[in-house]
């Protein structure tokens, strides 16, 4: 089957039936892009009132800059998170994107066309605390959904996370597939723990890369020939979906569609309404089937179009 639902519509259908759901998110590593960018899930904190982002980031003055522009629901936080409360080596790169609790790997990067921004600038020290510290402090109840991209430092932080994950029902994380930093966790290392912690691998999406020097691919310095790292979701495991609360199927539904995963929402809008006695499932393929016909409709008179001229 084929799922076209607008976003808006599945939540407003979920608000009314369940009006007082809320979504409580760590955004870790949280300076955008560029001023016109967002991140997906940010639009979870207008279609139900009341959500918050907890989002991190290190230098204090783009937290403050950040903050007073930030929209209803979203705070940022110049805490720098890792598995413990320690003080440790913080390695400032060329580009401030790429700086991380890991040194650079020198030797490797360097093979490879444009990586100079991830160079080490110079070498200073920062105060870490777990997430699960950060929540007891902040009296956060439960964490639904983590984004991180810290530069080869996730694995760190999920291991301060271990209360917390125990409530998360999805994950998006950056993994790296070769060591861009010094002993740094790969992607094997946090799938490992992370499936120890009753999550399993979902998909990648925006894979990343280099070529090796002098080849430049396609006349593109940055041509991924190399696959060094990409975003990765993860998800609460599928034998867990039966007996999940059924405000936290309802979440993983939604996070699910907000990542191009429709049949993971569905089936959990399926388990909903075998709980609840309700059809969100159906609105779904009543929506979509409703889609369908528009869709087809327009391509007819289109095709009526082109045969007048």
């Amino acid at each position: 089957m084929n799922i076209h639902v607008s976003m808006s519509a599945l939540c407003r259908e979920i608000r009314s039936i369940y009006p007082s759901l809320q979504f409580s998110i760590l955004e870790i590593g949280a300076v955008p892009p560029s001023k016109s960018t967002s991140e997906p899930f940010h639009q979870l904190l207008t279609e139900f009132p009341g959500s918050k982002v907890h989002a991190f980031e290190v230098d204090e003055d783009v937290c403050s800059r950040l903050n007073a522009n930030a929209i209803i629901g979203m705070k940022y936080y110049a805490t720098a998170l890792g598995s413990k409360r320690e003080n440790r080596p913080f390695f400032i790169t060329n580009h401030p994107m790429c700086s991380s609790l890991y040194a650079p790997n020198h030797e490797l990067i360097s093979q490879f066309n444009n990586m100079e921004a991830a160079y080490l600038k110079e070498t200073t020290s920062i105060n870490t605390i777990s997430i699960d510290e950060f929540v007891e402090a902040e009296q956060i109840q439960e964490v639904d959904f983590i984004k991180i991209d810290i530069q080869g430092a996730e694995l760190d932080v999920f291991i301060g996370a271990n209360k917390s994950l125990s409530d998360t029902v999805a994950i998006v994380t950056e993994v790296e597939f070769i060591s861009q930093y010094k002993n740094q966790p790969l992607f094997r290392d946090v799938d490992a723990y992370l499936a120890n912690n009753n999550f399993m691998f979902h998909k990648f999406f925006t894979l990343r890369g280099r070529a090796l020097k002098p080849v430049t691919v396609n006349n593109k310095p940055n041509y991924p020939s190399w696959h060094f790292l990409c975003d990765a979701m993860f998800v609460r495991q599928i034998t867990d979906w039966e007996t999940m609360d059924p405000a936290r199927l309802l979440k993983l539904a939604i996070l699910a569609y907000i990542y191009n995963s429709p049949d993971i929402c569905f089936r959990c809008l399926q388990i909903y309404d075998s709980m609840q006695q309700t059809q969100l499932h159906r609105f779904l393929l009543k929506s979509s089937r409703l889609h369908n016909r528009i869709a087809s409709l327009r391509r007819a008179l289109n095709f009526r179009r082109l045969l007048r001229i």
